[in-house]
């Protein structure tokens, strides 16, 4: 079946838009910086460190699958570590968030889940993901003194930040919801999506909120050995904000080439608005997502290794 003329001009539009953006991005950093000061900066970096972080990717990589395994109640893990590896890779490298559509469409291939519960877990995770982050973000505000905020300003980032961080658990009820929500000539397919919040128990909810947060932690744990390895001596909480940055930076539709330029802008401007050295900052930068995607080709390596279930064995089904 040849793909529709929407589908392929979305693509070709993705891609576009995708080189202009890492385009741009060169070119503001062409200008703006010494790139062979961050080159050298880069070379010097020693083997321990780029195994270090992509060691950590890795984990990060395993974290998701257990995470979306947990919250399915899918019995066998294999399948899902094959969806959720191939899914990460193509993140890593396809513009306009195209990626995404991977890890439904594998886990129905792998898992024998339906494709709209499929869709449903995708959107579980990433509108968590999406929460977590900027409750993540408010609290490392409220947390580091360069910005100089009063102690009410502070005290209400955390309470928000916090509210945020435990609304990651409450995202499966609100997409439960949708079905409700949903106009009555969308309401069957948004149910079949929205059934996937239905399957999700008050323990998986806590482990959904646990597993997004160790993804997240250990990204900053990456973030914080790439930047020690390019020198800067920058404490966690720091590290954590740069890759919190970096990965809503990440999440736009419209970025770069493996998002080459907005991750590396948005790492770069919360070290340099903590004083850091730029170039130092863009190597650091630089080197966290080569590990992430050194670590995404390995796990796509790895992921046929991991074998498939045709058939539906998932709880509670």
């Amino acid at each position: 079946m040849k793909p529709s003329k929407t589908g392929v001009s979305f693509r070709w539009h993705g891609l576009i838009t995708a080189f202009l953006v890492t385009a741009v991005c060169i070119g503001f950093a062409l200008s703006l910086l010494d790139l062979g000061e961050s080159a050298n900066a880069l070379t010097e970096i020693g083997p321990q460190a780029w195994m270090s972080v992509v060691f950590l990717s890795l984990i990060m990589a395993v974290l998701r699958a257990v995470r979306v395994t947990v919250i399915a109640g899918i019995v066998q893990f294999a399948p899902v570590i094959r969806a959720s590896f191939l899914h990460g890779a193509a993140n890593a490298v396809l513009p306009a968030r195209m990626g995404e559509a991977v890890l439904p469409l594998a886990l129905v291939r792998y898992s024998g889940l339906d494709l709209m519960r499929a869709v449903g877990l995708l959107l579980i995770v990433r509108l968590g993901d999406l929460l977590a982050l900027f409750g993540i973000g408010l609290l490392l505000v409220a947390a580091l003194d360069f910005w100089s905020l009063s102690a009410g300003i502070r005290l209400l980032l955390t309470v928000v930040a916090v509210l945020l961080i435990v609304g990651v658990g409450i995202v499966p009820y609100v997409v439960r919801k949708l079905g409700r929500w949903a106009p009555r000539f969308v309401g069957g397919l948004v149910g079949r999506v929205a059934a996937a919040g239905e399957r999700i128990g008050g323990g998986s909810r806590v482990w959904l909120v646990v597993l997004t947060l160790l993804i997240w932690i250990t990204l900053g744990l990456a973030a914080q050995t790439s930047i020690a390895a390019a020198g800067l001596p920058i404490d966690f909480k720091l590290a954590w904000l740069a890759s919190v940055a970096a990965s809503l930076a990440f999440a736009l539709p419209t970025n770069g080439i493996a998002s080459i330029g907005p991750f590396e802008a948005a790492f770069v401007g919360v070290l340099v608005a903590a004083g850091a050295p730029a170039e130092a900052a863009l190597a650091a930068a630089v080197h966290l997502h080569l590990c992430a995607l050194i670590a995404a080709g390995l796990a796509a390596l790895a992921a046929p290794m991991f074998p498939a279930n045709r058939k539906d064995r998932v709880l509670c089904s």
